[in-house]
Parts: C-alpha cells; sequence; structure tokens
C-alpha cells in the first residue's frame, strides 16, 4: 500500500510542477504583450461613422489620414481635432474651398507637429471631426469621433 501512495505523490509533484512552469511562461508572455491582437495589427481606425478612414500615415513630422464621406450626403467639413497618446493636442481649420466632400468622396486631412509620432514605435490618436450637412431637418453641425492607432513609420 505504501508503494502506491508514494507513486501516486511523485506522479502528482511531477504534473504540478510542470503545470507550474507553463502557467509562469504563458503569464511572463501575457505581460509581454504577445498574446495581445494590437501588437501584430498593423493600422486600425475605429469610429468616425458616418466617415471611413480609407489610409493613415504617421511619422515624426506629420499625421495624415484619407477621411471618406458615406453620410449620403454632401458634407463640409469645419475643423479637425487632434490628441495622441503622447499628449500633443492640434486643430486644423479646412479651408472652404477644399471643405466640401461629395458622398463617397474623400478628402486628406494633414497634422504637421513637432514629435507626431517617434519612428517605428505605436502611435495612438483621439480625433474629432465637426462637419456640417444639409438634410430634411436643414443644415445641421454634427460631430465625428474616432480612434487611429497603427506604426509609425
Amino acid at each position: 500500500m505504501k508503494t502506491k501512495a508514494q507513486s501516486a505523490l511523485e506522479y502528482m509533484m511531477t504534473y504540478g510542477w510542470a503545470i507550474l512552469i507553463i502557467v509562469i511562461v504563458a503569464a511572463v508572455l501575457y505581460s509581454l504583450g504577445i498574446f495581445s491582437p494590437s501588437s501584430s495589427v498593423g493600422t486600425t481606425a475605429t469610429g468616425f461613422s458616418p466617415f471611413t478612414v480609407l489610409a493613415q500615415t504617421c511619422t515624426p513630422h506629420y499625421l495624415a489620414f484619407q477621411l471618406g464621406n458615406n453620410a449620403g450626403v454632401t458634407v463640409t467639413l469645419k475643423n479637425v481635432f487632434l490628441t495622441t497618446s503622447s499628449g500633443i493636442t492640434a486643430s486644423t481649420a479646412i479651408l472652404a474651398d477644399t471643405s466640401s466632400v461629395v458622398t463617397g468622396g474623400s478628402t486628406t486631412v494633414n497634422f504637421s507637429s513637432g514629435e507626431a509620432c517617434v519612428s517605428g514605435a505605436r502611435y495612438s490618436a483621439s480625433i474629432t471631426v465637426a462637419y456640417t450637412e444639409s438634410n430634411n431637418l436643414g443644415l445641421q453641425t454634427l460631430n465625428a469621433s474616432g480612434t487611429l492607432s497603427g506604426s509609425a513609420s
């Protein structure tokens, strides 16, 4: 009877140590961000309804993105506000002659900043687009907000 109990205890101890090592390795990998999908995803854009972000670029000198109009009507961009994860805030006034975006059309918004992104590092920016549209309720001033993220070039 003693030998059965001893072998059962040795069996449980061996597998117990193996499971403990696996849990420690998984915890270390999780803390390094290996299991985070954002560490392997190139660029993402969330929010911005009724607009679509068609492209985005971030370098140490500027952040630019192409905004597509899916509103169903022509919209007029008034202002775009930016706040990056590094604390940089900026506002860009859209020129009147280039501010109208027809349905299905797009426009490029550029933010020129001293240190918009660190080359090779991940960036995240919260953006609010102030625009007007004419619909059955008349001329309305609306806001669309979203987040851009990715790796700087």
